[in-house]
């Protein structure tokens, strides 16, 4: 049992108390990042999931489960406010703003609150999160040189990438920075972390194109970026301007999409031609295309429909597709006891990571187990290509660390990302 074992399971039963539950999501958490310190990222975002389901623990009634998070990770895990918005996938805004909402619904000294919540607990370790001091970088070191081996032992290595076309994988290409206009599209983007502080807080997002540049997206903040499905348009928070834009790369225009005292509280989704972009603030729903109009009701939006012509949102009761002045189109699928919902709203994906496989549930589609290659071994649901296929992310010996799976044949194909060991963040191009 790792250093880590005790404060990833005290953390964990705080959020959703002293139950098996809690028990099983610590697990989890622990064993996708191999028991690292890692795992409390891992554990943060699968508490905040909006389709797993938690119970309530006997303290802070009223609380929402993000402003449960945020009390948990600033007076009981000890993060930054800036970290505690990297382990919460949310704004540094957001974070402070349900601060003091969580500690006026509180009443209470929330330090000793929380402290005496798990008093028989084991002790917190009170480290910052990032990679595991030296043996990680070992590590790390070892599984670079391996790829550049790999890569470098031949001039093509034929794969397959998201859209099904044969293709070639090129090694690592030196960094460069992305500025104005560019005439190649983007495949995919990761999360690095700052060179001197070893921290994704000042660290940046890098892009690579289809011809296998890396261009380092430098003005972009860590919070969330997604790429268009034809990989010409970056969504992004600047840390220049202080507001959401969007980034055309044909062209090199940058649109400013809302200021810094209009900034995105939520995860952004581009639609699928990439020229609208939905996102939430202050727990309101907008989208933008070229100028900023709200949808009618409160919910947080999972994702565009397939057509472009309205949002998946989730109304905490229940998901459903609404048109993009409010109107409902329809209720999704019903949804199992945790999942990933297809854009589409028809199909459910369950992961099971004991089994090593993934679950169908659907009207659509029905019920079906989808097994992994036995060199993969399944860590977490990257995104949903398309309304057939995910992309998971996986540890294991396999050629690659994601793989497409078809969610009606159960074939899985390698996705070639050269991505470093220790990047947390991976966005795929028009993925949700």
């Amino acid at each position: 049992m790792s250093e880590w074992s005790g404060p990833v399971r005290r953390t964990a039963s705080l959020l959703v108390g002293r139950t098996p539950d809690a028990e099983r999501m610590a697990a989890k958490a622990l064993n996708a990042k191999l028991h690292s310190k890692n795992s409390f990222f891992v554990l943060y975002r699968l508490y905040l999931s909006r389709f797993r389901f938690w119970p309530e623990p006997d303290w802070g009634k009223g609380l929402s489960r993000f402003q449960r998070a945020v009390l948990v990770a600033l007076h009981h895990d000890g993060w930054s406010e800036q970290e505690t918005a990297y382990l919460c996938g949310r704004s540094r805004k957001a974070v402070r703003r349900a601060a003091e909402k969580g500690l006026r619904v509180l009443g209470a000294e929330s330090a000793a609150a929380l402290r005496a919540v798990t008093a028989d607990l084991p002790a917190s370790a009170g480290r910052e999160p990032g990679p595991d001091g030296i043996r990680s970088l070992i590590v790390c070191f070892v599984v670079l040189a391996a790829v550049l081996a790999c890569c470098s032992a031949s001039d093509t290595w034929m794969r397959w990438d998201l859209g099904g076309r044969v293709s070639v994988a090129l090694p690592y290409a030196p960094l460069l920075p992305l500025r104005g206009a560019t005439g190649e599209t983007i495949r995919y983007a990761y999360l690095v972390e700052d060179a001197e502080s070893g921290s994704t807080e000042e660290g940046h997002w890098v892009v690579v194109t289809g011809p296998g540049r890396r261009l380092a997206v430098e003005d972009a903040a860590p919070e969330d970026l997604r790429i268009s499905a034809d990989g010409r348009r970056l969504a992004y928070q600047s840390r220049e301007e202080r507001a959401l834009v969007l980034y055309d790369l044909p062209s090199g225009k940058i649109s400013t999409v809302s200021r810094s005292d209009g900034a995105p509280d939520g995860t952004l989704f581009l639609s699928p031609d990439g020229r609208r972009l939905a996102f939430t603030y202050e727990e309101k729903v907008y989208v933008w295309d070229g100028r900023r109009r709200r949808v009618a009701g409160a919910a947080s939006p999972i994702g565009w429909l397939p057509s472009g012509r309205g949002l998946l949102l989730d109304t905490g009761e229940r998901v459903r597709a609404v048109d993009l002045r409010g109107g409902v189109l329809f209720d999704a699928a019903g949804r199992p006891d945790e999942g990933d919902l297809s854009p589409d709203g028809r199909t459910w994906i369950e992961l099971d990571y004991e089994r090593n496989r993934l679950t169908r549930h659907g009207r659509r589609t029905g019920r079906l187990d989808l097994g992994l290659p036995a060199a993969a071994r399944l860590r977490w649901l990257a995104c949903w290509a398309d309304a057939d296929t995910v992309v998971v992310g996986t540890t294991g010996y396999g050629p690659s660390r994601f793989y497409r799976v078809d969610i009606g044949t159960g074939r899985a194909v390698p996705v070639p990302a050269l991505v470093p060991a220790n990047s947390q963040e991976v966005r795929f191009a028009g993925c949700t």
